[in-house]
């Protein structure tokens, strides 16, 4: 009998550590994406079937995230993750983990293994979302965060997902945008929410609809007012309100080997640490648009000499060079795109070298095939795009997400109840 008191205690103990221990965010506080830590490299969170896509599942599936990040550490740490969920425009929602979670939704990471025959040791370590201690049962959106147990009131990294509930249809369509000025450089995005025998109480307030240009978060378009409301029916068909800058294609590295010289690689310096220098950069904003085949900025640790590129692909050093004189305006020039966590980092800002006359900057990643852009920044206006450097074209093979939320007065959240996906690929 004592035995089991004491089993019982100790139990309750571990789950005292569990609800106390995890980062508070308090409600309405906006969460994004960032890793804080300079040690976790390499971090994906993307659907379990698939390196190159959007970090959603349907609630009623078997669908499941995989989350997967190195830690520059000879040994293993207790990792926890907890799971936060939000509102529509990514602020914490008032609800208690209870009402959107089935299980605990704070739980070690038990899944990692050493690095094997690299130069860079690390531990790579992975993550199921949902699993056995778990199951999500509110549809929303969700933020991930994962934090070290000594040190739980400072996350490691925090990531964005979301889970949605197929109750609505979604029609949607994209095409060359219906104003003049943006003939040739604008994607327009049409929309038509079916609710059928869904209620809702006011469609101007609690309905919330976001279009994401492929992974970007910084760009999304938000909080449309319907243009018609027949009935069940609601239609978003606006001309610039609904219109993103087309952008251009993503370029691509590959530093699979450092053996070979791979595609775009110029010179590889074999060192303690592999420096990979990449053939310089030119714009393409003055130049007619060319089709390069992409993987939306995404990007897939990979290795030729050896099997499992989880725990023996190496870390390089990737030189980028965008030959290019200083730009006119004031402003910053960053590199962007899954090699940079979906956010602009202010390690991968790139600085003119006059010397060289182009901008320049190094990033230390893990082998395999790599997307990325160059997002510059004014000074004036804080707005990132591709403008400046390669330029916006309507023929630009672009994914784009479209989201519907309803607001749920019983539980005062926003349930995501719609999703589409469309794309320009091979439309013009």
């Amino acid at each position: 009998m004592k035995s089991i008191i004491k089993i019982t205690v100790y139990y309750i103990f571990l789950l005292s550590q569990v609800l106390f221990s995890q980062p508070d965010w308090e409600p309405g506080f906006i969460l994004t994406d960032s890793v804080q830590s300079l040690k976790i490299k390499t971090c994906m969170l993307t659907p379990f079937e698939s390196l190159t896509d959007f970090p959603l599942i349907n609630m009623n599936s078997s669908e499941r995230l995989l989350l997967q990040f190195d830690d520059f550490n000879f040994d293993s740490e207790d990792y926890m993750y907890s799971i936060t969920h939000c509102n529509s425009d990514w602020s914490v929602s008032d609800l208690h983990f209870t009402e959107y979670i089935d299980g605990f939704p704070e739980n070690y990471i038990q899944t990692f293994d050493f690095s094997f025959n690299t130069k860079v040791s690390y531990v790579h370590y992975e993550l199921v979302l949902p699993n056995s201690d778990f199951r999500f049962i509110k549809s929303g959106n969700y933020v991930l965060t994962v934090y070290n147990v000594e040190e739980s009131k400072t996350p490691i990294f925090t990531k964005r997902f979301m889970v949605y509930d197929d109750k609505l249809f979604v029609g949607a369509k994209v095409q060359q945008s219906t104003l003049a000025k943006g003939r040739y450089s604008d994607h327009e995005i049409d929309v038509t929410v079916n609710f059928g025998n869904i209620d809702y109480v006011n469609p101007i307030n609690d309905v919330h609809l976001s279009i994401y240009q492929g992974h970007r978060w910084d760009n999304a378009i938000t909080n449309l007012t319907p243009s018609f409301v027949e009935r069940k029916k609601l239609v978003y068909d606006f001309e610039e309100e609904s219109s993103f800058s087309a952008g251009n294609e993503y370029r691509f590295f590959d530093s699979k080997s450092v053996r070979f010289y791979t595609e775009r690689v110029q010179e590889i310096i074999r060192d303690s640490l592999d420096v990979v220098l990449l053939y310089p950069d030119v714009p393409w904003a003055n130049q007619a648009y060319s089709f390069y085949p992409d993987i939306e900025g995404y990007f897939v640790p990979n290795i030729l000499e050896r099997d499992d590129a989880r725990i023996q692909a190496d870390y390089v050093w990737v030189n980028f060079c965008l030959q290019q004189n200083p730009f006119v305006d004031k402003g910053d020039l960053y590199l962007y795109g899954a090699l940079t966590d979906w956010y602009l980092k202010e390690e991968a800002k790139l600085n003119y070298d006059e010397r060289m006359g182009c901008y320049e900057t190094s990033l230390l990643l893990k082998q395999g095939y790599y997307n990325y852009t160059y997002l510059f920044i004014p000074e004036d206006t804080q707005l990132a795009s591709q403008e400046a450097v390669d330029g916006n074209f309507h023929q630009t093979s672009q994914d784009y997400y479209i989201f519907v939320y309803l607001y749920d007065y019983d539980y005062g959240y926003d349930r995501l109840l719609g999703y589409r996906k469309i794309s320009t690929r091979g439309m013009f």
